[in-house]
């Protein structure tokens, strides 16, 4: 639901996913949806699917059974890179910089693309690091030479140079110490300001809940239970039952 009470529209739509790794079955008819501009957390004890369901969406893991929708539009079969220039941002849990190449030689990765004109690049640019001043300062600095606070934001930024509808944005705090975890919460509501939907993959509970919209709480392969972030507590029963928090 919008600040107004007015449903928003489905952008991304998993339904009824089952994906195997090998012979072991991991989700189990996953079914879930992001609304356009909507954040959405998706919370689960380590190794119940949620990477794995973020693979799917981008096409790096292909279903045995379901279908995946973008504003409508079947997008199950197609692969990451054609999801990309559809408008699917992907920050794995591994970062993937590239570590040899400076900031500014990241970000630009996320530019090699057609229709976007030197004028177009560069406002991308300043655009990116108004929200990220430390990419700026380092923007000559290769990435393998940042923290580890620093490169996930460069991950984050990188794929925002895309121009995405949405950013599946996968544990993007784990590691990192706690005045990085505030900088990554504030990037996550400046974007959902700017009417960027997000689906949040965390183990942080707290900021799970203060970011998103509605959660849902994923189990042994399966979503089970689906509620209004506002609804729930760091201490609510259901939390306790499904993350042992």
């Amino acid at each position: 639901m919008s600040s107004t009470g007015t449903p928003i529209a489905p952008l991304i739509q998993v339904e009824g996913i089952h994906t195997f790794y090998g012979k072991s079955h991991i989700l189990h008819g996953v079914t879930l949806h992001v609304g356009a501009g909507e954040v959405v957390g998706l919370l689960g004890r380590n190794g119940v699917g949620k990477s794995t369901t973020l693979k799917t969406i981008m096409g790096l893991v292909h279903p045995s059974q379901g279908q995946v929708l973008l504003a409508g539009q079947q997008v199950t079969d197609l692969p990451a890179h054609k999801l990309a220039r559809l408008g699917i941002g992907y920050v794995p849990e591994d970062r993937r910089i590239f570590r040899l190449l400076t900031v500014s030689e990241n970000l630009r990765t996320g530019l090699d693309r057609a229709g976007v004109t030197e004028a177009r690049k560069q406002e991308l640019l300043d655009k990116v690091f108004a929200y990220f001043p430390v990419l700026a300062e380092r923007r000559s600095q290769a990435g393998g030479t940042l923290s580890g606070g620093e490169q996930q934001m460069l991950a984050i930024a990188r794929a925002m140079m895309l121009e995405p509808k949405i950013i599946l944005l996968d544990e993007p705090t784990e590691g990192l110490m706690p005045r990085m975890v505030s900088q990554i919460r504030q990037i996550v509501e400046a974007l959902h300001g700017e009417g960027v939907a997000i689906l949040l993959v965390e183990q942080n509970v707290p900021l799970t809940l203060a970011a998103s919209q509605r959660v849902y709480i994923m189990e042994k392969g399966a979503v089970r239970h689906h509620a209004a972030a506002s609804d729930l507590k760091v201490d609510d029963p259901v939390i306790r039952q499904y993350l042992g928090v």
